[in-house]
């Protein structure tokens, strides 16, 4: 079995590039395409909701 390594080696502008994106995304400060899929997530979860009586199906409550 191949294990998994979990903390891969990162260079400093990898590191970088990570924390400036998360700082982006934490913001809210999204892209058109972004702020799209998103609405798109929150309206499928949204009917997938109301198809099952308001219960979510996944977590059984």
């Amino acid at each position: 079995m191949i294990s998994s390594n979990q903390n891969p080696p990162m260079t400093r502008e990898e590191v970088r590039r990570f924390r400036n994106e998360m700082t982006r995304r934490m913001r809210g400060d999204f892209t058109p395409r972004e702020r799209e899929n998103i609405i798109k997530a929150k309206n499928n979860y949204n009917e997938i909701i109301r198809r099952n009586g308001g219960k979510n199906p996944i977590l059984g409550f």
